[in-house]
């Protein structure tokens, strides 16, 4: 295309404003801290904190002034303390007005996103080219009016105006005693670094306080009480008729409990994946509505419960709901969700959009839409199968996990590639792995199947990148040093459980190793870390043998 989509950079001509972005926006530089301010923003945010704490409890606010003595008292030491030791702090980067402006400058032709697979790497894209992929995503080309109205992802709103559209918004949540926000959100996308060409794009829709973002959450929590409703119905449906319809899986944990199974009986012929192309933006609105009350009210007659009670952090199943507490019954959860779908707008620039096709990524119930969505197709297709005692086919569907748009099966001989159609609807099209049935990757698992029996490592996307990859803190920024050894433990857990193999688990511990040296991690605590690692997750490591005791010895 003759423009610039890139992760490397080194199109960055300034050094040191390329080796401050090469650290990712969520680095912070060290700033030197002005101690005698910061004990008295303390006190004062001690006190605010004393009498919100003794009027919650309906106390007298006295009561706390020996806790907040003693803490002052600690942070007077340690100011003291740390004051002996005091470290020379460099000036910022961007406080310079020479890279400011470099950077402004840089930002007239250029726009700095993160990348798709690695929000912590910042993408320099042509604005040029940005401009013109998100007009082409909006449909708003002058060309673009010879596209059916019933096609287009987006339409553009007459009718109303930016402020008319809150305004309603923040109308229809005080009615359903739903918290009221003051936004809308603006459509942009990140760069697919790991699909060639790079000019593929995820489209995001985003706001720090979009008009339906609360609307959300309530619904984030109701559909996930309804998903766990229905891995009960799966269970008992199992039970039943020998065969689980929920395929929906949080994490790669379900697969290895698939896989250890199978491997337990040795039976293991081949392995498949698919992936949805498309699947957010493709999802029909009416169909999505049908569907997902299906499901919903499935869900409440299996609970055998009236209303659904939203509480802060999650929602429950009840009869007797409290007046204080949000609840909400069957007709009422459609209602919402109905509202929800038919009020997904997008803003981009000074235009207004709504979306009438599909669900926006930055939407908090949208992996819940969408699972549930492909959910009820998945059951409807079993129960079909079971009704008519199709046992061969059945059978060929014992063994499936789906993560959202990826899918993975096993033992089905790629049936699937001849009953998609009759599974999904057309609007959705699932895309088989080009693999010979014996080695995939699935999720952040590589499957290898050989004798019957499969054997799992660690798979990234982003290993292909060609670019440095940033996913570790660095210790030169203004974070707690100690706790960021906590994600070498994270990682090495996570190896641990994917890799089959001592190999695989010791190549991806020492690139690990190297690479948190290169951030400013300590070799001496690293080795100490790797070894409270041992200890504490002996039982998962004991595969490997006593050779990954000494590991640490090769660094």
């Amino acid at each position: 295309y003759g423009h610039v989509v890139t992760g490397n950079l080194k199109v960055i001509e300034n050094k040191q404003l390329r080796k401050l972005m090469c650290l990712g926006p969520g680095y912070r530089e060290s700033q030197k801290v002005k101690r005698p301010d910061f004990l008295d923003d303390l006190k004062e945010s001690l006190e605010c904190c004393i009498d919100s704490w003794a009027d919650r409890e309906k106390v007298d606010s006295h009561v706390l002034m020996e806790w907040y003595n003693k803490v002052i008292e600690d942070a007077s030491k340690a100011i003291a303390r740390l004051s002996k030791k005091r470290k020379k702090t460099k000036k910022m980067t961007l406080k310079c007005p020479i890279i400011s402006k470099i950077l402004k400058d840089l930002q007239k032709d250029f726009v700095f996103v993160p990348t798709d697979k690695a929000s912590n790497n910042i993408a320099v894209v042509c604005k040029k080219f940005y401009v013109e992929q998100s007009m082409k995503e909006l449909d708003i080309f002058l060309t673009s009016s010879e596209k059916k109205l019933a096609d287009k992802t987006y339409v553009p709103v007459q009718n109303e105006d930016r402020e008319s559209v809150i305004s309603r918004h923040g109308r229809f949540m005080y009615a359903n005693l739903i918290e009221e926000a003051k936004d809308l959100p603006f459509l942009y996308w990140i760069p697919k670094m790991h699909k060639k060409p790079y000019s593929k794009q995820r489209y995001i829709a985003a706001s720090a306080r979009c008009s339906t973002k609360p609307l959300s959450a309530v619904l984030t929590k109701c559909l996930k009480l309804i998903t766990r409703q229905h891995r009960i119905i799966g269970q008992r449906y199992f039970t039943n008729f020998g065969i689980n319809p929920m395929w929906i899986i949080d994490n790669s944990t379900a697969v290895h409990r698939m896989i250890a199974d199978l491997n337990r009986k040795k039976q293991i012929r081949n392995i498949r994946t698919y992936d949805f192309s498309t699947l957010y933006t493709s999802i029909p609105h009416e169909q999505l509505k049908v569907q997902l009350a299906l499901v919903i009210k499935k869900a409440f007659d299996a609970s055998k419960k009236s209303f659904i009670s939203v509480y802060k952090n999650d929602a429950n199943w009840t009869d007797s709901p409290d007046e204080k507490t949000l609840s909400l019954n069957y007709e009422k959860v459609v209602e919402l969700l109905n509202w929800l779908i038919d009020n997904i707008y997008v803003t981009f620039g000074d235009k207004l959009f709504r979306q009438k096709i599909g669900i926006p990524m930055g939407t908090d119930c949208a992996p819940f839409l969408a699972n549930l969505f492909l959910y009820s197709y998945e059951y409807e297709w079993i129960e079909k199968q079971r009704v008519a005692k199709n046992y061969p086919m059945i059978n060929a569907f014992k063994n499936c996990c789906r993560y959202i748009d990826d899918l993975l099966i096993a033992n089905n001989d790629d049936l699937m590639k001849s009953v998609m159609t009759d599974i999904y609807p057309k609007e959705l099209v699932l895309v088989p792995d080009d693999s010979d049935g014996l080695t995939s990757p699935f999720l952040d698992l590589q499957l290898v199947v050989k004798n019957n029996v499969v054997s799992t490592s660690i798979f990234d996307k982003r290993d292909a990148f060609d670019f440095q990859i940033i996913n570790f803190p660095t210790l030169t920024g203004n974070i707690p040093i100690k706790s960021s050894y906590g994600v070498f433990i994270g990682e090495a857990v996570r190896y641990a459980r994917a890799c089959t193999y001592f190999e695989d688990f010791k190549t991806r511990i020492l690139f690990l190793v190297k690479k948190l040296k290169t951030q400013h991690f300590l070799d001496k605590l690293l080795k100490k870390t790797y070894l409270k690692f041992c200890n504490s997750h002996i039982l998962l490591i004991q595969k490997y043998g006593p050779i990954v005791l000494d590991l640490h010895q090769l660094w």
